[in-house]
């Protein structure tokens, strides 16, 4: 990272950005189109453990972004938190908007064990109501999924060593 100053370091850290995030962009090869890179934003939940931070979506059973992850599992992934916009009147150049983010590179691979798919529908749902309950002052929910409600979903998990949280703070 070439701002040392704006690293996010510790997964403690990492987790209060994430925290903050409600989409997270996932990006893939499509060698259907020349290897072009396809990006598409979603919904996910996650767990960060010991260093391994795992991203969960869910989507149809068919489609262009399974079509990319069977042919490459390779990705890269981005969230953001989007804060205020600082304007130098003096100097332009120093604009620029406060943030918070978390990048990275991973494996994807489609789920097929049933508890860990249901568990990654809970997380995706947990996230997802998190979101929902800071602008209705709600309690936490809890989501259990059950078999059959997995079953009609394909669920994405990412997997991943190898990401950064890069911050510029008020």
């Amino acid at each position: 990272m070439r701002r040392k100053d704006r690293e996010v370091l510790g997964d403690e850290n990492i987790v209060k950005i994430i925290e903050q995030c409600t989409t997270c962009h996932i990006a893939m090869v499509d060698d259907a189109d020349a290897g072009m890179p396809y990006v598409i934003p979603m919904s996910f939940g996650y767990s960060l453990k010991d260093g391994v931070l795992e991203l969960y979506f869910h989507c149809a059973h068919v489609g262009k972004k399974l079509d990319c992850i069977l042919k490459n599992p390779n990705i890269a992934f981005s969230m953001c938190v989007e804060n205020r916009i600082e304007i130098h009147e003096d100097v332009y150049c120093k604009s620029g908007r406060f943030y918070a983010s978390v990048v990275g590179q991973g494996k994807a691979e489609i789920v097929e064990d049933v508890a860990e798919k249901c568990r990654g529908l809970s997380l995706l749902m947990e996230r997802q109501a998190a979101g929902a309950s800071q602008s209705m002052q709600a309690a936490p929910h809890k989501f259990e999924f059950t078999p059959a409600q997995a079953a009609a979903v394909t669920v994405l998990k990412i997997t991943s060593t190898n990401y950064t949280g890069k911050a510029k703070s008020e």
